[in-house]
């Protein structure tokens, strides 16, 4: 399985300006408790990534309570709101809308330099090295920045373009970057999910569903965000990033490998190239001054030069301890799951 070390100049600021960033969590928490005030509304889950029934509560964020498997140690929502609830929130609260009128619109350029052209050579370079379906089409599930498609496209490796569920407000620029928004071709030689695991009601059943439209030997290529990394084993319940629903679910190392094994996809990447852990915690610390930091971040913080946070950075990169998580998998030739 594929390990990788990614080093590009990105800063947290180029794709997260913080005023934006401030006003899109904003929203979102305010949205959450005004979509998500009943309790009758919330159904209770186990591990979204083992299924294990043993998990225990570690923090609450926000008015909802995160708990943790004792099998994989993966962390997530256990009260969490009703698939009919989340898709209505995400059709018609607030923080989507800005998400797709300001956030994308004003982070557009960077991401498509730093991240977007990134996830399509990475989509590509392992098309090609593991054969992949054919020339057929492939699809992006979830879409925030349509620009994707354009960088896509010009890998000159599929027959045409797809997006599933755009961000509510996307679906115009998706077609004018050259993707189709109907009916599917049945089946898809590729699927991308970038950044849409962590607010699944069901991430298995997510997962099922686009393993459904693959053909045999297709691929997914996704991206979430994971608890086995550095600035969330450090800042914990201290993250001010985290909130519900845009992480309810925050799976480890080895409950995504789990996952995708219990979905019937078999990884043939799972790498954390992420490049802003230490940035992360830095800027925790530094907009509230009650975090609190082990002895040994601060002093590595603080004390050493930035080469040295450059090595560390790629340290775990090499091991999997980034926040930042990149899983490519394979759809069985026996078919489906």
């Amino acid at each position: 399985m594929k390990h990788v070390v990614v080093t590009n100049d990105l800063r947290e600021a180029d794709i997260r300006p913080p005023e934006i960033l401030s006003e899109f969590m904003r929203l979102s928490i305010a949205e959450a408790a005004r979509f998500f005030d009943d309790p009758a509304d919330l159904i209770q889950s186990d591990c979204p990534a083992c299924a294990s029934e043993a998990h225990e509560p570690v923090f609450t964020k926000h008015g909802f309570e995160y708990e943790q498997c004792l099998r994989c140690q993966s962390v997530f929502v256990a009260r969490r709101p009703a698939p009919e609830r989340l898709e209505d929130y995400y059709r018609n609260s607030r923080a989507v809308r800005y998400r797709a009128e300001t956030f994308t619109q004003a982070t557009g350029p960077a991401r498509r330099l730093h991240i977007q052209r990134a996830h399509a050579n990475w989509l590509g370079r392992l098309y090609d090295e593991c054969g992949g379906a054919g020339p057929g089409a492939y699809a992006d599930v979830g879409t925030h920045y349509p620009m994707l498609f354009e960088e896509v496209r010009g890998l000159g490796l599929f027959a045409a373009c797809h997006t599933i569920n755009p961000l509510p407000g996307l679906e115009d620029a998706c077609r004018q970057a050259g993707a189709a928004t109907g009916a599917l071709p049945a089946p898809l030689a590729a699927i991308s999910s970038f950044e849409q695991l962590e607010h699944q009601f069901s991430p298995l059943e997510y997962l099922m569903d686009l393993n459904r439209l693959l053909a045999p030997g297709g691929m997914i290529f996704l991206t979430t965000r994971t608890i086995s990394g550095f600035d969330l084993q450090v800042l914990w319940d201290q993250a001010p990033y985290i909130y519900v629903p845009e992480h309810l679910n925050l799976l480890s190392v080895e409950g995504l490998e789990l996952l995708f094994g219990l979905a019937g996809l078999e990884v043939v990447e799972l790498s954390t190239p992420g490049q802003l852990d230490l940035e992360l915690i830095r800027e925790a610390a530094a907009r509230d001054p009650h975090v609190r930091l082990p002895a040994f971040v601060r002093y590595l913080l603080e004390r050493r030069e930035p080469r040295t946070h450059e090595d560390f950075q790629h340290f775990l990169q090499r091991n999997r301890l980034s926040s930042h998580v990149r899983i490519a998998a394979v759809k069985s030739p026996a078919g489906e799951a």
